[in-house]
């Protein structure tokens, strides 16, 4: 996971949050099961666009390309079935692979890391192991921060076969590249030794 600076949202959902939040709330509590909705095509069109240009279109957990290797998909952090009043909150919102996103699923933990939190640096939670691939709980961090950093990479499945060995793959061409740009990779917070 990189580090995340949020951009202002579209305006389209700052002018529609709060009465989309209100009807989905009013409805869910008629009928528990009611499907949440976007409301607009165009604003959700709107909000995957500039949630995309916030991660260079990369997945906010894994870093994979979306749009390439998966479709773009939009994950609510807190899982809208959980904080329904969070299901328009800009805050929330972040771009996301299908792989991360289905293996997060509806699940949420309290001390899962968020990407675009002020006080997070990959370094701070993380180390690469480059003869693997995996993602590693920091051996500097306190207690607290290890188990989070545990949980964030057992929920977004960040340490599967298929993504140690994609990693690995990655840095090997990122490495032998002569002018690399970062940006055209998959996994750039593995690439950065």
């Amino acid at each position: 996971m990189r580090k995340i600076e949020r951009p202002e949202p579209p305006n389209c959902l700052r002018a529609g949050a709060l009465e989309w939040t209100e009807d989905y709330l009013t409805r869910r509590k008629n009928n528990p099961k009611h499907p949440f909705s976007w409301r607009s095509d165009s604003c959700y069109k709107q909000i995957r666009q500039t949630l995309s240009m916030m991660t260079a279109a990369h997945c906010a957990f894994c870093d994979g390309l979306i749009g390439v290797e998966s479709r773009e998909t939009v994950e609510h952090f807190k899982p809208k079935s959980q904080f329904p009043e969070l299901a328009y909150e800009w805050t929330n919102l972040f771009p996301c692979c299908d792989m991360c996103q289905s293996k997060k699923g509806e699940s949420f933990d309290s001390a899962l890391i968020k990407p675009d939190s002020e006080d997070y640096e990959f370094e701070r939670y993380f180390v690469a192991n480059y003869k693997t691939g995996e993602i590693e709980p920091s051996p500097s961090l306190e207690h607290k921060f290890q188990l989070a950093a545990e949980i964030t990479i057992r929920m977004y499945g960040l340490n599967i076969p298929a993504r140690t060995k994609a990693r690995l793959r990655e840095w090997g061409k990122f490495r032998q590249a002569l002018d690399a740009c970062i940006d055209d990779y998959n996994y750039r917070f593995f690439l950065l030794d």
